[in-house]
């Protein structure tokens, strides 16, 4: 197990996973599946009910397997927001709102914003290593995991929030896809056993 540092995070089962050098050997599907269970999709926002990045993950990896018959397609829309495991769901207003100060920064600003790319990055290429899949995706890869995420982002505002999308979110909503809630040990359970499926490299 990596040994204990500042920039290291006590994951739920007790080890370590150190964000600044991250291990494929430190990455487990069990507390990854854990981890997004309860962390809250749209920073808790859908009224009434918890969503979690883990029901996002599933329902993307079973939406594009529908639409797609690609089991590859699927395990990457499973793994695709993996990272926020150990970083946490920075929504995409935060995102835009650190982006517009950070170009106060001039010259710094795209060194500032290069680092956290950097950071997910090297925490993205452990996990992918170690489900068995190759990082990066290739340019088609990526334009498809692209797509199939905004197509989820559609549906869940459709099926979870009340108002109104905020902006134009680029692609339709999916309408045989149904999007539900539910405790965070069910949904890890669920992430977990479709970790098993699809992710060549997930040990049972």
């Amino acid at each position: 197990m990596t040994p204990a540092s500042t920039t290291t995070l006590t994951c739920a089962d007790g080890r370590n996973f150190d964000l600044l050098n991250p291990s494929p050997d430190d990455v487990s599907f069990h507390v990854i599946c854990e981890h997004l269970a309860k962390a809250n999709r749209y920073c808790g926002a859908t009224p009434g009910q918890v969503y979690s990045v883990a029901q996002h993950s599933v329902l993307c990896a079973k939406a594009a397997l529908l639409g797609t018959g690609s089991r590859e397609v699927a395990a990457y829309l499973l793994c695709h927001d993996m990272h926020e495991a150990y970083l946490g769901d920075d929504t995409t207003p935060k995102k835009r709102a650190l982006a517009a100060i950070m170009g106060s920064f001039g010259v710094l600003a795209g060194q500032v914003a290069d680092s956290f790319a950097r950071l997910v990055d090297r925490i993205d290429v452990a996990i992918h290593y170690r489900a068995g899949l190759a990082w990066p995706p290739s340019p088609d890869m990526l334009a498809t995991i692209h797509r199939w995420d905004r197509q989820l982002l559609s549906t869940e505002w459709r099926d979870l929030m009340v108002c109104p999308q905020p902006y134009p979110f680029e692609f339709p909503s999916i309408p045989d896809v149904v999007v539900p809630h539910q405790r965070w040990d069910i949904a890890a359970r669920e992430m977990m056993q479709l970790c098993r499926e699809l992710l060549p490299g997930c040990a049972a």
